[in-house]
């Protein structure tokens, strides 16, 4: 057994492990308006991309399978962001894994993020960006509304699809014989005989 791991490839590039993080009992609500402040007048501060129209908010924020899920916006993106709750959602990621997570509208893909400051207000958490640049989104109000129908989307349950309605002409229509002949004129074809 040695001797076949001496030969299996290590990827160049690991990420660093998870930070473990600490269940929300309680709405994170302010917490992931303070981070977002934060980060909007440090790291973002000045940069090209931003749409000045538009300050930090948190658009909505909703237990979902004991978990937290918020619709975020800064002045760079819209976002839904999952903090953990205790539930079922949430597994601790490091900074830069994707995670493919089933919602009830269906799968979407998370990003781990994690803080280096040892008193963040938000230490670890998974976003997935929604709309980014907002460069085009006139003002906070707007970009709201677009992150709370977002959110509301990605919370309700997909429209189950049904099979196309076959008109009850086709329905009715014979069906020839397993061994006949396959007709190869134009108007069998149409008629769905061929």
């Amino acid at each position: 057994m040695s001797e076949l791991l001496s030969v299996v490839r290590v990827p160049a590039l690991r990420p660093a492990e998870a930070k473990v993080a600490a269940p929300w009992h309680d709405d994170p609500s302010g917490a992931l308006l303070r981070h977002f402040r934060h980060v909007s007048e440090t790291r973002m501060a000045g940069l090209p991309f931003l749409n000045p129209n538009v300050e930090v908010c948190v658009a909505g924020c909703e237990r979902l399978q004991g978990d937290w899920l918020a619709a975020v916006v800064t002045s760079w993106s819209i976002q839904l962001v999952l903090l953990p709750g205790g539930g079922a959602l949430w597994r601790d990621t490091a900074a830069g894994v994707r995670r493919t997570l089933g919602l009830p509208v269906g799968e979407l893909v998370f990003i781990g993020e994690e803080s280096d400051d040892a008193d963040a207000a938000l230490p670890a958490f998974l976003y997935c960006p929604l709309v980014s640049p907002i460069d085009d989104v006139v003002g906070t109000e707007v970009a709201c509304a677009i992150a709370t129908d977002a959110l509301a989307t990605v919370l309700a349950p997909a429209p189950h699809t049904q099979a196309p309605s076959v008109p009850a002409a086709v329905a009715d229509a014979p069906t020839p014989p397993v061994d006949a002949p396959r007709s190869t004129s134009r108007r069998a074809f149409l008629r769905g005989r061929t």
